[in-house]
């Protein structure tokens, strides 16, 4: 018996996922609560662990296909009568009850323990065929693929679910019309294929793409290689397939003069679609940008003696504290002091929040994340520091869960790694403050009545003037730096 190991919802209105990286191939047997697949979300790469045991029978895309909540990801095979998809014979007219038996979800084993959001472990009802052309193939929404199917002798619905099969040939009149329909050419055969066809883009198409080189080449042109008609085997799309539909769009434009001089003086510019995080980004960053009504102040601060006491601070105990770690603990008491700056804009009221869920800026392979450390006031210094320290050695792949990325009520910002002084960010909603820290240079200070060579970084502070006004933020701003220029502040406020 097979089951098949649908994609979960991820969570926060998340409905599709690319995979990343299989952990398991086909004929490999595995586990209950296995790690089998990586998939990135919008917001979040992800392991996700199979909540059946037994053979893996096929896989639902390749490394790069992106599937939507609801679809196959795996397909596990239960019991020594497993087969593997290559070779299940074509069911029978009589077999159609069992897929109505599995629809009930009724005779359904518990399995996994792992909590997947809307996953169960009883059968999938969302889908119970396999799609025409194995592992690579999903569900086409083109009625042609399924009308070359009945010409070959080799329907998609007849062959992964008897009851289609039973019902298609009650109705060979319907089957008959169906075929008649149907182009001449086979679909898997790129002798036959129809060249009036080749290289037009469908939206609607669903191509299977198997090679990461095509679909890049595919991207970097500017549309999607599965919304080819592929030429390959059972539809899949070539390299040739996509390089005559660039040429068709370029054979479509007007070789006019004046044009061909501006594609000329444009030479080299290409359109890069905007997916994954960094369409959340830019959608997120617009929406702050245009509802925030943000206002930043800056400070320069001598955080010489702010160095000073991590060099007596880790001599004594013989222990590491970063800098980011010291300020973060200022930061924290700042927020405890001046609650309105850990808040969030709600209409017409504002929520101050009872947790400190600190939020550090961290540029990653992915791009711009904010991986939140929940309830930082309730840490001494040790624990916020290995918290920190778990957020900077997750940056460098930038794989972070969901629930690290959501909750945040205050974000610290480190320019200094850029290189720069300090900025004035998009405010990361629905917080309402940002702290930025910029580059720590020698500069020359009035120390002690005297001009002396300081370590000395600008502080800049980005707020929602709607959350307070100037005044509340400054005394936020100055509570801080104040401590890192005189660290024994700190025991007026034990």
């Amino acid at each position: 018996m097979n089951r098949e190991f649908i994609l979960p919802d991820l969570g926060e209105g998340l409905v599709e996922a690319t995979i990343v990286d299989w952990k398991v191939a086909v004929g490999d047997e595995v586990h209950i609560d296995q790690l089998v697949v990586e998939v990135e979300s919008a917001k979040s790469i992800v392991e996700l662990p199979v909540p059946y045991a037994g053979t893996v029978v096929s896989l639902g895309g390749a490394v790069g296909d992106t599937l939507n909540a609801g679809q196959v990801l795996l397909t596990v095979g239960v019991g020594a009568d497993a087969q593997l998809e290559s070779d299940v014979p074509a069911p029978a007219p009589a077999q159609a009850t069992e897929p109505a038996e599995r629809a009930d979800g009724t005779g359904v084993n518990a399995g996994s323990g792992a909590v997947l959001i809307g996953y169960g472990t009883n059968d999938s009802e969302a889908r119970l065929k396999r799609p025409e052309g194995g592992r690579f193939k999903r569900r086409s929404k083109c009625a042609e693929p399924v009308a070359e199917s009945y010409e070959t002798g080799a329907s998609t619905a007849s062959a992964a679910n008897p009851a289609n099969h039973a019902t298609a040939a009650a109705s060979p009149a319907t089957a008959s019309a169906r075929v008649a329909a149907a182009p001449a050419a086979s679909a898997g055969s790129a002798a036959t294929a129809n060249p009036a066809t080749t290289g037009q883009l469908d939206e609607s198409r669903n191509s299977p793409v198997m090679s990461p080189l095509v679909r890049r080449e595919a991207k970097e042109a500017g549309f999607d290689a599965r919304h080819l008609q592929g030429t390959g085997p059972n539809g899949l799309v070539l390299r040739d397939d996509v390089r005559a539909a660039i040429a068709q769009l370029q054979s479509d434009v007007p070789a006019t003069a004046e044009l061909a001089a501006q594609n000329a003086a444009n030479f080299g510019d290409r359109r890069v679609p905007l997916s994954g995080m960094r369409a959340v980004t830019a959608k997120h960053m617009a929406s702050s940008h245009a509802e925030v009504p943000k206002a930043t102040i800056w400070l320069d601060v001598d955080v010489t003696p702010l160095i000073e006491l991590r060099h007596s601070l880790q001599q004594a105990t013989g222990e590491k504290f970063s800098i980011t770690t010291l300020i973060a603990r200022l930061v924290v008491a700042g927020l405890r002091k001046h609650p309105r700056l850990n808040s969030s804009f709600d209409g017409d009221a504002v929520i101050e929040h009872g947790r400190i869920n600190l939020g550090l800026a961290a540029q990653t392979p992915r791009g711009l994340v904010v991986p939140v450390v929940h309830h930082t006031e309730s840490m001494n210094l040790r624990q916020l520091r290995d918290a920190v320290g778990e957020v900077v050695a997750a940056a460098g792949e930038g794989k972070f869960p969901p629930e690290r990325l959501r909750g945040g009520t205050f974000t610290l910002n480190n320019y200094g790694g850029f290189g720069v002084d300090g900025a004035s960010p998009i405010i990361n909603q629905p917080e309402a403050a940002m702290l930025g820290i910029g580059r720590i240079k020698d500069r020359p200070w009035a120390y002690r009545g005297e001009i002396a060579l300081r370590k000395v970084a600008t502080f800049s502070f980005v707020f929602d003037h709607r959350v307070c006004d100037g005044e509340a933020a400054s005394q936020f701003l100055t509570f801080v730096t104040d401590r890192i220029e005189q660290p024994e502040l700190l025991y007026a406020d034990l």
